[in-house]
């Protein structure tokens, strides 16, 4: 379902995957070197498809996603800044999207509950957010209007996991954990 991206070829691999799907979209490269919790997503014939970052949250106005809209003072995000997240760098390759969509958002929700994760933080692509929060049930809320951000519009959102591992049983499209990485988070 999923591999840690721990070694320098994964982190080429993982780089490949996302960058190819931005500009596919026409998004703006980035590129930070801060600690980060990377997986590369695995179909079911054990190739790679896709990705997901998960980067420390911190309520610094000058964090990158702060500047972009300011979730540092949202009230529940002041509250429990230990307790929340950073989700970039989600993308399938073009001819794998579909049923691996659940298999990356399994993970997403493995990881949160592992990490204890109330809290993420994210820039939605518009149909990827009616997507989650139409066909997928995600709880999560946008918190401005769209705002256009390397090369498209993007909608800040938070996006509830506590509500969804505490539920399992709702979310028909979860795939069976394999989440047993007892490795410790890298940014902490």
């Amino acid at each position: 379902m999923y591999i840690k991206v721990d070694s320098v070829a994964l982190l080429n691999d993982f780089n490949q995957i996302w960058m190819e799907c931005w500009l596919e979209k026409g998004y703006g490269l980035e590129n930070e070197d801060r600690p980060t919790d990377r997986y590369l997503i695995i179909d079911s014939e054990k190739q790679k498809v896709g990705t997901i970052e998960f980067k420390p949250y911190t309520l610094d106005p000058n964090n990158n996603i702060n500047i972009v809209y300011p979730f540092y003072q949202i009230e529940s995000i002041i509250d429990k800044p230990n307790s929340v997240v950073e989700i970039d760098k989600v993308a399938i390759l073009k001819q794998f999207r579909g049923k691996n969509l659940d298999r990356l958002l399994s993970l997403f929700v493995n990881y949160s509950e592992y990490h204890d994760i109330s809290y993420c933080v994210v820039l939605l692509e518009r149909v990827f957010y009616k997507a989650l929060k139409n066909v997928y049930k995600i709880p999560l809320e946008s918190v401005s209007e769209k705002i256009y951000y390397k090369g498209d519009y993007v909608i800040p959102a938070i996006i509830y996991p506590k509500e969804i591992y505490q539920n399992k049983e709702k979310y028909d499209w979860l795939v069976a954990s394999q989440y047993d990485d007892k490795r410790k988070l890298i940014f902490n």
